[in-house]
């Protein structure tokens, strides 16, 4: 399943596998289209109110993205309900739940927090109301085409290394809906934005002041913080592994960013492992990352926290890699956000 997968999503990135497989794309322009007219009717029905949108009894956030993955916005949610715990609020966030991974970093990261895993978030949030748990805010993870809920602020990540791929709706592109639709956000945020140039980044800001000229905009990227040990958990700090060589594993929505991180902290990543988003490891993985990366005279493996609370037993037990640590950092846009936010919870400023 997971080469099915890759292979459409290659093909959806313009890299066609192999010469034949070009001959799939006026399927997957037809289906693109197909696609595109469905999800524009399901979200004009929620405009017009033909169908009626669920509205929970405390102000939501959603943070959400328009691409296939890679964008960064699970990050941003950590940190908004980081933000909410400090001023001694309590955030509700509501997750689908597509990946285990991302909902034990969560957990472990965010303990103050509750969480509601479901594909109904408003049966969700429900749920942790009978249970008469207290909820002053609901940050809704993978928001933006849930429209089936009434939100406060419309948060919607992009991918600085790859905005909106070849423009194209899936599959014939990595676009979950059309960028016409980024007129409705509220708030545009642009992840890893250290890892383009300056005249990239300006080209983007002037593309997004186009698509949703009402939109404020916050600038990030992903901060490394340190290094552990999988099994012992014991830290290493950055410097210390620079110029060393190194191995990476990831599956995560863009390698690349991680591993321009790594590149970033002066270190050598002389093999690179990419698996789709949520890939599950097998044993088989693991023993052939650790072959390849002595056969390559690596002195370290390096993974993502995402990919580690996944497979945290057999990552551990066959590699027992080096896991990064890394938190989004705003450079731009922050007393905006703080402003928008502290007014939601009520906070005086």
């Amino acid at each position: 399943m997971d080469n099915l997968k890759n292979y459409f999503r290659l093909l959806a990135e313009d890299k066609p596998v192999d010469a034949p497989s070009t001959f799939l794309y006026p399927l997957l322009e037809l289906a693109a289209w197909f696609y595109g007219q469905g999800v524009r009717l399901f979200r004009w029905l929620y405009e017009k109110k033909i169908l009626k949108r669920k509205k929970l009894p405390f102000p939501v956030i959603s943070v959400g993205n328009l691409t296939w993955g890679g964008t960064g916005k699970t990050p941003f949610v950590e940190y908004l309900a980081r933000r909410i715990c400090s001023h001694r609020r309590v955030p509700l966030i509501l997750t689908r739940g597509y990946s285990h991974d991302e909902v034990e970093a969560l957990q472990h990261h965010l303990p103050t927090a509750i969480l509601g895993v479901g594909k109904d978030r408003a049966k969700v949030a429900a749920q942790v109301l009978s249970e008469k748990k207290h909820v002053d805010v609901a940050i809704l993870d993978d928001g933006f085409q849930h429209v089936v809920l009434e939100r406060d602020a419309e948060i919607v990540a992009v991918n600085s290394l790859n905005p909106f791929g070849n423009g194209k709706l899936l599959p014939r592109g990595i676009l979950r809906e059309s960028v016409t639709v980024l007129k409705t956000a509220s708030i545009v945020m642009l992840t890893h934005v250290n890892l383009v140039t300056d005249e990239e980044l300006k080209a983007l800001k002037k593309k997004i002041t186009v698509l949703a000229p009402q939109a404020q905009v916050l600038e990030t990227f992903m901060e490394p913080l340190f290094l552990y040990r999988a099994r012992t958990k014991t830290r290493i700090f950055l410097d210390k592994m620079a110029k060393k060589r190194v191995t990476t594993f990831a599956a995560v929505g863009t390698p690349r960013s991680f591993q321009l991180l790594l590149q970033r902290a002066n270190m050598k990543t002389v093999r690179n492992f990419e698996f789709l988003d949520h890939h599950e490891y097998t044993e088989k993985e693991m023993e052939q990352i650790k072959q390849v990366s002595l056969s390559a005279n690596a002195e370290e493996i390096i993974t993502t926290e995402k990919d580690f609370f996944r497979s945290k037993e057999l990552i551990s037990r066959v590699l027992n890699p080096l896991v990064l640590a890394a938190r989004l950092r705003i450079v731009s846009g922050e007393e905006m956000l703080t402003d928008r936010l502290l007014r939601l919870l009520g906070v005086r400023q």
